[in-house]
């Protein structure tokens, strides 16, 4: 099998009206479920006619050549020309049932983080066999990034509330109320997919578009096995990527390079946004925001360790976000500076510690890094928000621009107005750094 070092989405043009197969058997009715895919041309696509096996959806697609295919997680009664959850005007569609769906991504794609997040998939699957109200169905490697583990809710209360709008409504809290138990647990997952109602995911069976691997269905006792002991049996196009042993360097690192005939260090340099951690509108005070240290490890043991010191300086909500090596880690707490001095002494988060002492406040990256040659190396992902039971023992006022931040980055965190600091928006620069 020919494999490239990088896969061309033209390469699928043709591939689904070809003798091809696409399994939705495990699914109890997929007439139920919406069907969507990303085009060639990078336009999105939604099946206007219910698909009831595999060769329906191959119908579908008709034209249109998908690179990337999704299906709803949740089941309505008419999934054709879903509205929107922020759409008033159309007659609000009725939830049948909604499937839990966890997502494990450690980018970037390679051998060694397909093995941590396959890792976290077993440890999550171990800590959902006590939850009896949940029925595991499968996981199926992304194609990509992770894994992607199934369940069925057993609980059908919910699904008898008459109002659709309450019902849906009821379904998202205790989806919620779900991940901040599995986050709790010290498992990292995207929280954006669990208790979406109206999300979609990958379809089993299809191509990754960026990759040119499937998303595979694998069965448990394969993935209790180390991922490089297996996935050369996974199903892929004829010209998917080679999968790295490891992370590619990043760019940043420096090349030698001669000038007239003298060797001399050549920079590559990149470009992120950056984010102060003073709160904007006070004079002396900033919020607790840093990349936890290597020396915490991967990201689930970075978070499991930053609970015990959220307990222990009663921070209140916490919230988290990883570029699949290292973790970044949030308190929009409007702290004074001097003791926040000693708070990251304590902590032993060097960086903003010296930074602190020395500048008065720190800038942190918050995106991942644009290369010279317009890629993005290492973007975030939010994790969750920890450690909100500790809130009423916070002595500090929230920072009202780092909770905006907070928001507009994916992780949203309730506050009491009556104690908010500082203006609405944060301090951000565009930085380059070599």
């Amino acid at each position: 099998m020919a494999e490239k070092p990088e896969f061309d989405p033209s390469e699928l043009q043709g591939y689904y009206a070809q003798d091809f197969e696409i399994d939705l058997s495990w699914m109890k009715k997929p007439t139920q479920h919406q069907y969507r895919w990303k085009c060639l041309d990078n336009r999105w696509q939604s099946s206007h006619r219910r698909v009831r096996n595999g060769p329906t959806l191959l119908k579908a697609f008709r034209d249109s050549t998908p690179t990337d295919v999704y299906v709803s997680t949740s089941s309505w009664l008419n999934p054709i020309d879903l509205p929107r959850l922020r759409d008033e005007e159309a007659a609000y569609p009725i939830l049948l049932d909604h499937l839990v769906v966890f997502d494990i991504d450690v980018p970037p794609f390679c051998i060694t983080n397909m093995e941590l997040a396959r890792q976290s998939a077993v440890k999550l699957y171990d800590w959902m066999k006590d939850r009896d109200e949940y029925a595991f169905m499968h996981v199926s490697f992304s194609g990509s990034k992770g894994f992607h583990l199934f369940y069925e809710d057993l609980q059908r209360e919910k699904f008898q509330i008459p109002d659709p709008k309450e019902r849906e409504k009821k379904v998202r809290t205790e989806r919620k109320k779900l991940l901040d138990l599995v986050a709790s647990a010290g498992h990292t997952v995207d929280t954006k997919i669990t208790a979406d109602t109206r999300r979609i995911i990958r379809l089993p069976g299809t191509v990754h578009g960026r990759t040119g691997w499937k998303c595979n269905i694998v069965d448990i006792e394969t993935l209790h096995k180390p991922f490089k002991k297996w996935y050369k049996q996974l199903d892929r196009h004829d010209n998917a990527i080679k999968i790295p042993r490891k992370s590619t360097t990043p760019k940043t690192t420096r090349v030698k390079s001669k000038v007239d005939g003298e060797p001399v260090n050549v920079q590559t340099n990149t470009i992120s946004i950056e984010v102060s951690t003073h709160v904007a509108g006070t004079k002396n005070r900033s919020a607790l925001m840093a990349w936890l240290p290597y020396s915490w490890g991967a990201p689930q043991q970075a978070v499991t360790r930053a609970l015990a010191y959220i307990e222990d300086f009663k921070f209140g909500a916490t919230a988290f976000w990883t570029d699949g090596e290292r973790t970044l880690m949030l308190v929009p707490r409007a702290i004074p500076r001097e003791q926040l001095i000693k708070i990251t002494r304590k902590l032993k988060v060097n960086t903003l510690h010296r930074e602190l002492k020395e500048r008065q406040h720190s800038w942190v990256r918050i995106t991942g890094k644009l290369s010279e040659e317009l890629d993005w190396e290492k973007e975030l992902l939010p994790i969750n928000v920890l450690g909100k039971e500790a809130n009423a023992a916070c002595v500090w006022p929230w920072s009202r621009s780092h909770l905006r931040l907070s928001s507009r980055m994916g992780l949203s965190i309730e506050s009491d107005e009556a104690e908010l600091a500082g203006n609405d928006e944060p301090s951000i620069r565009i930085a380059q750094r070599a």
